[in-house]
């Protein structure tokens, strides 16, 4: 029986649900004696299940449905960002080059004619041929070969998408391409020549600007944030089409509109610098990880604290603003003014282009955690560290 067939019988998935809240630890020390060989896929199984809970919901409510190990469903996208994805490309073919868990392929497959998944890993693949019937009425084909092999017999034109990961997730903290597999850059004579567009998904960490050089033929970029925290940044390439790529930020599960700009834009403009007014703005992290600093102060009409210090402001409030936004109670207080501001010492702690992190300035300044009032540590346009004390409008 393969490891499969055991986990999706009746007896494990019976078993599954009866210990769903389980300790994984004491069923490992201690496992029913039909199970004692493969207790460790049985646990696996409970832990995945639990982190599918929250990550893929619609997935862990399905029954007969079969995880993979729990670090795969931790790197796997989300519903949103899969989703998200699924409104950049559309056509007649659809080729996931590193299928996975194929929660990208999917939402993906809902926007074509066929789909190709394409998983170098048995496992995985197997794994999705016994899924995807129970999450989705598309015919989906598998091959279970490389990203480069199965490109390299590929006949015709489609659309692409690949996630390359990186070789040593332990060594390499910043993402390149080049340490990824599959290494696209060795790939793109070959995308040039088969791919009507291909879409590329890269961690968070990634150089921008050194990917837009490095890829060429990037088209647009989406940096996506779900609840201002920054999941992935897609590099979608045209390679019939050449032109100044336009970069897009989008928050998910947020009510921010969506942010988008150019970097010849960004480059060319002119930004007014002043100090703290009446209302003081803080982007989201889609936006200060795209490097848009002085086009969100161009678009929405407000003021930049400093070169460096990425904090906004104004004196009449700005609706919509792409970020929180705080109504300054004062732009410029001591230690000693804190406390009289504060009499319960309670304040959440932000720093931007400060001396301090925020741990350390709330232990400098002997504040806690909580309440409605924000101390915000920044420096100004002459380079000297400030502190200001605000209330959050949103």
């Amino acid at each position: 029986m393969s490891d499969l067939e055991f986990l999706s019988s009746e007896e494990v998935q019976h078993f599954l649900l009866e210990n769903e809240d389980a300790d994984p630890q004491k069923l490992l020390l201690n496992p029913p004696p039909q199970f004692k060989n493969q207790m460790t896929l049985v646990v696996d199984q409970i832990i995945s299940r639990r982190k599918a809970k929250t990550k893929l919901p619609e997935w862990s409510h399905q029954k007969g449905v079969i995880f993979p190990p729990p670090l795969s469903l931790e790197q796997c996208s989300s519903p949103e960002t899969a989703q998200y994805k699924s409104l950049l490309m559309s056509g007649e073919l659809l080729v996931d080059l590193t299928g996975g868990m194929g929660v990208d392929t999917l939402a993906m497959c809902r926007e074509f004619e066929q789909i190709v998944y394409v998983e170098h890993s048995e496992w995985l693949c197997d794994l999705f041929q016994h899924n995807y019937p129970q999450l989705g009425n598309s015919p989906i084909k598998v091959v279970n070969t490389s990203a480069e092999d199965y490109l390299n017999s590929f006949q015709g034109r489609g659309y692409f998408f690949i996630d390359p990961a990186r070789r040593d997730v332990s060594k390499k903290q910043v993402f390149h391409f080049e340490n990824c597999e599959p290494n696209v850059l060795e790939m793109l004579p070959l995308f040039q020549a088969k791919a009507e567009r291909l879409l590329i998904k890269a961690a968070p960490m990634i150089d921008i600007t050194l990917g837009l050089k490095q890829l060429q033929y990037v088209h647009q970029i989406h940096v996506v944030s779900v609840r201002n925290e920054v999941k992935e940044v897609l590099f979608l390439l045209d390679f019939k089409e050449i032109s100044e790529p336009l970069i897009k930020c989008v928050n998910l599960r947020s009510e921010h509109p969506a942010f988008s700009f150019t970097l010849t834009g960004e480059k060319e403009l002119q930004v007014v610098f002043s100090s703290v007014k009446k209302y003081l703005y803080d982007p989201n992290s889609s936006i200060l990880k795209a490097g848009a600093f002085k086009s969100v102060a161009d678009i929405y009409a407000v003021d930049k604290l400093a070169p460096n210090t990425h904090l906004y402001t104004s004196e009449q409030l700005i609706e919509g603003f792409p970020g929180r936004g705080f109504e300054v109670l004062e732009p410029d207080v001591s230690k000693k003014e804190i406390r009289k501001l504060l009499p319960d010492t309670k304040a959440n702690v932000v720093t931007k282009n400060y001396p301090l992190k925020p741990e350390e300035l709330k232990k400098r300044l002997k504040l806690k955690d909580g309440g409605d009032w924000f101390v915000i540590g920044y420096r100004d346009l002459h380079e000297v560290p400030r502190i200001a004390v605000s209330k959050r409008i949103w």
